[in-house]
C-alpha cells in the first residue's frame, strides 16, 4: 500500500546559515512592529514576552551571527552587497504593489464609466 504524501510526511529542507541569518534579521527589524500589533490585539502578556524575552535573545543572536559572518574587510563587502540586495528587493515589491494598485483603481474607474 502506498504511503500518502500529504503535507506533514515531506522532509523540511534544512537552512542554509546564510537563510537563518536573513531570517534572524528580519525577526530583529520587525520587533517593534510586532509588540505593537500584539497590544493591538490586546494581548498584552504575549507582547510583554516578546518584548523582554524573546526580544533581547533575537537581537543578541543577530549580533553574534553579525559578528561572526561580517568579520574583516571581505564580511564588510558581503555586509554592503547583502543590504544593496535587499533595499533593491524592497523597491521592485513595492514597484509591484504600487502597479497592481493602479491596475485595480483603473479597472475600478472603468467599471464606473461603464454602468453611467
Amino acid at each position: 500500500m502506498a504511503k500518502p504524501t500529504d503535507a506533514k510526511s515531506k522532509k523540511k529542507k534544512k537552512e542554509t546559515p546564510e537563510e537563518r541569518h536573513r531570517r534572524i534579521q528580519e525577526q530583529a527589524e520587525a520587533l517593534p512592529y510586532a509588540i505593537t500589533h500584539l497590544r493591538g490585539e490586546g494581548k498584552w502578556f504575549r507582547a510583554g514576552l516578546v518584548r523582554f524575552v524573546w526580544g533581547p535573545i533575537v537581537r543578541l543572536m543577530n549580533r553574534l551571527m553579525n559578528r561572526q559572518r561580517y568579520h574583516g574587510p571581505q564580511g564588510a563587502k558581503l555586509k554592503q552587497s547583502e543590504q544593496m540586495k535587499r533595499h533593491l528587493e524592497q523597491r521592485r515589491k513595492a514597484m509591484e504593489y504600487i502597479q497592481g494598485e493602479m491596475t485595480r483603481a483603473q479597472k475600478k474607474a472603468q467599471k464606473r464609466k461603464g454602468s453611467r
